[in-house]
């Protein structure tokens, strides 16, 4: 028997579904209209004038000559400003704007038991910082409303520089002489209880790997939490470091005794020796260019071998083992 309830495949959609359908654009309508009215209503908020307290990172110039700035480091100072809502937003938020500097050269300075005093009054902060703030504001304050600054003599010293290098070499590549820089010294201007305590000046920490061929950098050098006191003749560093392919090379190296070693016999007489040799040298390199000794004093008499030193080494020739490193011996009466 077949079941009358079933669905005719040719049935029309019904009007609710109808309704339904035409429902979406004019919810679509409807959210446009709102966020489009939205827009306006911040707009014209936007558009009035407001107050508000806008802070500010300060850097200063022109210090007295002679004279370092003992209290200059991170300032802050807040501006109370009235603007348009657009232009306060823009001055908040825009990084670019957002650090004023202050120019010392106009200071009045007094000398005091602790060192040397100044301040600056909110009627000369405005006026410097007036024409550094975009936009057309009205500054109605400054906090803090005055400056004070404190100065010390400056001390000067001349210290030498230590390089802070790590590296690692390609395959067979190595460093084929002293890593040199220039200058090896800097001259340090500071307060006298740095000046006192210093004894030299690191780079910044440079990093090198897979070394392959000659490498020439310029590295800054670091001041660390006290920058704002230090000053340096030069403010960075050349370092120059020399690569090459290299190779292993081996020579047999006749013994020689110096000290009081007329009576004294060594065993054995010769020393193996590897080392590492840059391929553009190698052609030139001979047994002969080496030297080896040990050293007898007749205060050695207790020890029971001597130890086997390189006195001569070609040039850009790095010694990796010495066999023996010590010969045995015996004092041959006279």
């Amino acid at each position: 028997m077949a079941i009358e309830s079933q669905l005719d495949p040719t049935s029309k959609p019904t009007e609710t579904g109808r309704k339904e359908h035409r429902s979406h654009p004019r919810l679509i309508v409807f959210l446009v209209c709102l966020v489009i009215s939205i827009l306006m209503w911040l707009f014209i908020e936007l558009m009035k004038d407001y107050t508000d307290e806008i802070r500010y990172n300060v850097t200063f110039i022109n210090s007295p000559r002679d004279l370092i700035l003992t209290n200059g480091g991170e300032s802050v100072i807040s501006v109370g400003m009235k603007a348009q809502g657009f232009e306060l937003l823009a001055a908040k938020y825009a990084r670019k704007l957002r650090t004023l500097t202050i120019d010392l050269s106009t200071l009045k300075i007094r000398s005091t038991a602790d060192g040397y005093t100044a301040y600056l009054p909110s009627a000369r902060l405005m006026e410097q910082l007036g024409t550094q703030i975009r936009f057309d504001k009205e500054m109605t304050f400054i906090k803090p409303d005055t400056l004070f600054f404190r100065f010390s003599e400056i001390f000067r010293k001349q210290v030498p520089v230590k390089p802070d290098i790590s590296y690692s070499l390609n395959g067979q590549y190595d460093i084929t002489d002293s890593i040199n820089f220039r200058p090896e010294l800097v001259t340090v201007s500071s307060i006298k209880s740095i000046i006192d305590t210093l004894s030299f000046v690191k780079t910044q920490k440079l990093n090198l790997s897979q070394l392959d061929s000659n490498v020439s950098v310029r590295v800054a050098l670091f001041k660390g939490s006290q920058a704002s006191l230090l000053k340096y003749s030069t403010d960075s560093i050349t370092i120059n470091i020399n690569v090459e392919k290299v190779t292993e090379a081996a020579f047999s190296i006749p013994l020689s005794i110096s000290g009081n070693g007329e009576n004294v016999k060594i065993f054995p007489d010769k020393v193996e020796i590897t080392c590492r040799v840059p391929l553009s040298v190698y052609p030139h390199i001979e047994a002969s260019d080496f030297t080896a000794e040990v050293q007898f004093h007749p205060s050695m008499i207790k020890e029971k071998k001597l130890k086997v030193t390189m006195v001569r080494i070609p040039g850009k020739v790095k010694i990796l083992k010495i066999e023996p490193a010590e010969v045995e011996y015996i004092i041959i009466a006279k």
